[in-house]
Order: C-alpha cells, then sequence, then structure tokens
C-alpha cells in the first residue's frame, strides 16, 4: 500500500534579485504524525536568515538619549544658580566672596540663628530673603508648568502607538530650543520672571525627557525578540546615568568662573543636531504609521 503523502504550505523566500521562491516539500502520514515535519532545510534557513531586515536596529535610538540627556541633566543646576543671582542683583547683595556666595544655603529658617541673623546680620538675612523670593519663583514655576506636562504625558504617551515614535522624539526638541532660546534672550535683555516661566512652561508643552525616554523604550521593544530585550535595556540604563552625572560635574565646574550664555548655547546646540537627527536619520519602528 502507497504512504499517503502530504502537500506543506510553501513559504516565500526572496532572493537578492528580488524573485520570489517558492520551496515545497512533501511529507508522508508518518512525518506528519509525529509531529517531526521540517519545513525546510538547514541551507534554505540559512538563506532566509541572511536576507535583509526590515526592521530597524535598536541602537538607532541611543543618540536621541544623548542629546536630550545631556542638557536635560544641567537645566535645573542652570537654573537654580541663575535665581539666586537674579535676586542678589534684586536686593543689591551681589557677592564678592565665595563664603558670601553660599550663605543662602547655610540659612535656616527653623532655628534660633535665622532670629539672630535677622536681626543683627543684614547680609544674611538678605540672603533669606532671596531663599525666600527663590523658593516662591519655584512654587509659581511648577504651577504653570503641571498642565502641559500632563497634557504632554497624556495626550502623546498614550497615543504612542497610533502617531509613532518618530514625532514623540522630535517634539520634545522643538521644546528645548524653544526654551534654550528664550532663556538666551531673557538673560541677554534681563526680562522678568514672566518670561522665564512661559518659556518652562512651552518646552513642558511639548514633552521633554520623559517622553524621549518613552518613546526610546518603546522603539527599542519593536526592533527587538522578547528574549533579547534585556542587554539593550541595560545598556540604555548605563548610557542615561553616565549622561546625567557628567553634565552636572562640567556645569558644577563651569559656573564657578563663568555665566551662562555659553553653557545654554552649547544645550541649545545640542538640541538642534538631535532635532535634525530624529528628523533625517531616526526610522520609524512603527510600520503601520
Amino acid at each position: 500500500m502507497a504512504a499517503q503523502k502530504y502537500r506543506l504550505a510553501p513559504p516565500d523566500v526572496h532572493d537578492n534579485n528580488n524573485n520570489n521562491k517558492k520551496l515545497y516539500r512533501t511529507v508522508d502520514y508518518v512525518e506528519v504524525n509525529t509531529n517531526r515535519v521540517p519545513l525546510i532545510n538547514k541551507e534554505e534557513i540559512r538563506q532566509i536568515h541572511n536576507l535583509p531586515s526590515s526592521i530597524p536596529r535598536w541602537w538607532l535610538v541611543i543618540p536621541c538619549l544623548l542629546f536630550i540627556t545631556l542638557p536635560t541633566a544641567s537645566d535645573s543646576l542652570l537654573m537654580n544658580d541663575f535665581i539666586v543671582r537674579r535676586y542678589e542683583h534684586h536686593y543689591e547683595l551681589k557677592t564678592l566672596r565665595k563664603k558670601e556666595r553660599t550663605a543662602c544655603l547655610q540659612v535656616s529658617t527653623s532655628t534660633l540663628d535665622y532670629w539672630y541673623l535677622e536681626q543683627y546680620s543684614p547680609v544674611e538675612s538678605g540672603y533669606n530673603m532671596v531663599q525666600k523670593a527663590a523658593a516662591k519663583f519655584n512654587v509659581k514655576s511648577s504651577s504653570a508648568t503641571l498642565i502641559p506636562s500632563l497634557f504632554a504625558i497624556v495626550l502623546l504617551g498614550s497615543n504612542c502607538d497610533i502617531i509613532g515614535r518618530r514625532p514623540l522624539l522630535f517634539l520634545p526638541f522643538i521644546g528645548k530650543i524653544v526654551r534654550y532660546t528664550l532663556m538666551i534672550i531673557i538673560i541677554a535683555r534681563d526680562l522678568p520672571d514672566g518670561w522665564l516661566i512661559a518659556c518652562q512652561a512651552v518646552e513642558a508643552f511639548f514633552g521633554s525627557f520623559g517622553i524621549v525616554m518613552l518613546s526610546a523604550l518603546a522603539f527599542i521593544t519593536d526592533c527587538t525578540h522578547e528574549s533579547e530585550r534585556t542587554r539593550p535595556f541595560l545598556i540604555i540604563e548605563v548610557i542615561v546615568l553616565v549622561a546625567r552625572v557628567v553634565p552636572v560635574l562640567a556645569i558644577g565646574l563651569w559656573l564657578q568662573h563663568s555665566l551662562y550664555i555659553i553653557p545654554l548655547s552649547v544645550c541649545l546646540g545640542l538640541s538642534i543636531v538631535g532635532m535634525l537627527y530624529v528628523l533625517f536619520i531616526q526610522p520609524e519602528s512603527v510600520q503601520t504609521v
């Protein structure tokens, strides 16, 4: 009695000349029932593995993270130092010595030393006014950026799979460029505090580091298999950690000798380069977009 033959569904393989090749194979009844049916042989498997893949490489998102993390890490340090110096000038307490420069950090309004300084040390009590004014500014700034930040996270982050990864990588760089441009103008023209709050609110509206990090992790997820994601995620975390530490050290040393125009210009340049990278090099991993 002749063995019954079965014909398997032919997979399509594209060779280097873009020609479709059908792979056929027939198996007998015994192979079907033992669940050991090799669809194609080893040579054909090797040909499939050597075919060019349309999925982008996961490491292409690393420059985006670097270009957004380096300026973001120094934002708080630059802003806090600038606000303290700004109110020093406002209260005519421009310092000449390093000891006086750190007095604001040494004042505490919850101890008896505060009352002594308030009555017998005009310089120290003046720095207490600087500290109060800086704290009020930080409260106003946080309140002004709250709603735009929620808008960016809820609206943009929740629709990441619909609008794609590249738009979410691109928009935060626009916010950074607007922020640093306005900061340079504010410092050069000595504009009031409302302009500082406005530039931070505009940046929050476009999203910031959190949106880029979300999109980067989603991009890696799209470009890797589940069993291969541990190493890329670990590499990304290490890169972000290093990129956060180095700018803080560099800016801290820089501010001891110079002011803000040059570091803000460097941050602006990094943001422009990051925007151009996303615009011309960064691929899209969501195929339906």
